[in-house]
C-alpha cells in the first residue's frame, strides 16, 4: 500500500472516531436544560436559531434573545454578555446545567445536539480552541 493511501486511511479513521465520540461527549446529561441565547438583531445569529430549529426533532435547545434575558445570563454567571454588559452581544452563549459556555464551544455544544448528519460537525471540538476561534488579522 503506499505511503498517501496509509495516510489517507488513518486520517479517515480518525475524523470518523471524532464524528461518532465527540458529539455524544458534548450532549448534557438527560434532564439538563440547554438554553442558546443570541444576538436577536443579528441576521447570522437568526439563522443560526432557525437552523438548529429545523434540525433539532428531539426540541432540546431552547432559545432567548440576549437582549430579552440578562437576568438568566447574570445568573449564570456571563452578565457581561448581556445587553449593557462588558461584552454585550458580541458572542452565543449556552448554559447547560448552570455552566456557561461561548463563542465556538456553544456552538458545537447545540450542534452536537442536532440530528444526524449535522451533528457530526461537533467533531471540530476535537480542534484546540485557539484554531477553532482563530481571527483574521
Amino acid at each position: 500500500m503506499p505511503r498517501w493511501a496509509a495516510i489517507t486511511a488513518v486520517a479517515a479513521s480518525a475524523a470518523l472516531y471524532a464524528a461518532v465520540t465527540v458529539p455524544a461527549a458534548l450532549r448534557p446529561a438527560e434532564g439538563v436544560e440547554t438554553v442558546l441565547f443570541f444576538d436577536g438583531v443579528c441576521n447570522l445569529c437568526d439563522g443560526f436559531v432557525n437552523f438548529v430549529a429545523d434540525h433539532d426533532s428531539s426540541r432540546r435547545v431552547r432559545f432567548g434573545a440576549i437582549q430579552r434575558h440578562a437576568d438568566a445570563l447574570h445568573r449564570a454567571g456571563a452578565g457581561r454578555y448581556a445587553e449593557g454588559g462588558a461584552e454585550a452581544l458580541s458572542t452565543l452563549v449556552v448554559i447547560q446545567d448552570d455552566v456557561f459556555y461561548l463563542r465556538s464551544d456553544a456552538a458545537l455544544r447545540v450542534i452536537a445536539l442536532l440530528d444526524a448528519p449535522f451533528c457530526y460537525v461537533a467533531a471540530f471540538h476535537a480542534l484546540p480552541a485557539a484554531l477553532r476561534e482563530a481571527r483574521a488579522p
